[in-house]
């Protein structure tokens, strides 16, 4: 490093001269906060040089202006920020581009304009080195008060110590300004966790009041659905005495009407159940009474109680059982769970179809129960929303099925207590095969895990 600064300064250098610019390189090397450093380059490079005042002007591009920094060396920091030289002034004045550096040892050298702009200073000579960076000039050393004046050689080594300065601004500026944004972001970050928290809170509240609002509704259902029973009851007993005659034999057209009554009535009561065993399973009321279970016997049940209904509608039903282990399950459960899934397959299967239930081993430790029917079947976006309350599938014949639309939605929390799974397979055209995994029974009883 020595070798080059000796030629370009011109002459060999003293090693105090060769150490104080090493240690002002290190410093823009380390330069990170430009304003904190000021102060400290400035002192440094005018007391290598012997001057008594050194300050760093910055060009700003809007106001057109070299404006002077604080801190500098040897000038008051309230006065170095009025310093401010406009550049169309200073081109008049004195041009860097064409003529270097600016030497003026004495103050009657300066223009009348340059005169004006120091007044404040207390100037007896001056010499102003430009910070050039990528060819554009970005600010200037100013050095003044030299006793003796400034050699060719003080104007070398300023000129040295503005190379390295012009490439420290800029990194400084850059600091700078990646700090700023770095905050920008910070507060902007905490400004939106602020958002995201309060519209958490919202929600949170919201969740609340729907589940407040959820557990009214629910109590409602099982308050209605319990006062329900009791008179239907009493109209299916009553309507049920008239139809075996234990008031007298019924013209035709009287047992028609109580006929349409009784079914009704029949309806209605299937409705409440629904209703008030949704509410009951929501609730986390519906207690498991689980025991091993015969497959087979459990299916036959549930297709015996439904056959009837398959014959009024002119639909087929089958059960085609392979050997497989027994269940591990709530016999009444299960048989609800079986007895929902076939009528849903009647339901929605047309005359002169056919529902078969089928049953076989799913290793390692489940048994596959599938209800399958031949009706027009499910849309794959569709598949997943058939087990939501109240959601129904248009019928084959076009017509509103009838029911609660709570069978599906009940059997699958059933299966769910039971520790298995229910889905639904086929699309439109392929009926709908519904197919239950419930746990394989092991022996002594219990569920295989």
């Amino acid at each position: 490093m020595i070798a080059p600064l000796a030629r370009l300064l011109g002459r060999p250098y003293r090693y105090r001269e060769l150490e104080v610019l090493h240690e002002i390189s290190q410093a823009f090397a380390a330069m990170t906060d430009i304003q904190e450093t000021y102060g400290r380059l400035t002192r440094r490079i005018a007391e290598l040089i012997g001057a008594q005042k050194c300050v760093i002007s910055l060009y700003d591009p809007e106001t057109r202006e070299m404006v002077g920094q604080a801190p500098g060396y040897g000038v008051p920091d309230e006065i170095i920020p009025t310093f401010r030289y406009r550049v169309d002034t200073l081109r008049m004045t004195w041009n860097f581009r064409i003529d270097g550096a600016m030497v003026k040892n004495r103050l009657g050298e300066l223009h009348p304009a340059q005169q004006e702009y120091l007044k404040p200073f207390d100037l007896y000579n001056v010499t102003v080195v430009p910070l050039v960076l990528e060819g554009r000039i970005i600010g200037m050393v100013s050095m003044a008060n030299k006793p003796g004046g400034f050699s060719q050689n003080d104007v070398r080594l300023l000129t040295v110590f503005a190379a390295q300065a012009a490439v420290a601004i800029q990194n400084a500026q850059l600091y700078t300004h990646l700090e700023e944004s770095a905050a920008q972001l910070e507060a902007k970050v905490h400004a939106r966790t602020a958002e995201l928290e309060a519209t958490y809170a919202e929600l949170a509240a919201s969740h609340a009041r729907l589940r407040e609002l959820d557990q009214l509704k629910s109590d409602f259902l099982s308050n209605v659905s319990h006062e329900f029973r009791t008179p239907l009851a009493a109209i299916k007993g009553f309507v049920d005495n008239l139809l075996d005659g234990v008031t007298g034999p019924l013209p035709d057209k009287q047992r028609h009407y109580l006929v349409r009554v009784h079914d009704n009535v029949e309806r209605l009561s299937r409705m409440v159940s629904d209703l008030l065993d949704l509410t009951r399973i929501e609730a986390g009321k519906i207690e498991l009474v689980p025991e091993t279970l015969d497959v087979a016997a459990t299916i036959a049940e549930a297709t015996e109680s439904l056959r009837p209904l398959a014959r009024a509608r002119n639909i087929g039903l089958t059960a085609a059982l392979a050997a497989c282990p027994p269940i591990w399950g709530d016999p009444d459960k299960v048989h609800q769970v079986l007895t929902n899934l076939i009528s849903n397959g009647l339901k929605f299967s047309p005359p002169g179809g056919r529902v078969t239930v089928s049953v076989a081993a799913e290793p390692p430790e489940m048994v596959r129960i599938a209800v399958r029917d031949t009706g027009l079947g499910i849309p794959p976006g569709e598949r997943e929303r058939v087990f939501d309350k109240f959601y129904q599938v248009g019928r084959v014949d076009g017509e509103r099925p009838p029911g609660s639309g709570l069978g599906l939605t009940i059997a699958r929390h059933l299966v769910e207590l039971h520790g298995g799974r229910i889905w639904v397979e086929g699309g439109l055209g392929e009926g709908s095969t519904f197919v239950v995994l419930l746990p394989a029974s092991v022996a002594g009883g219990g569920a295989r895990r």
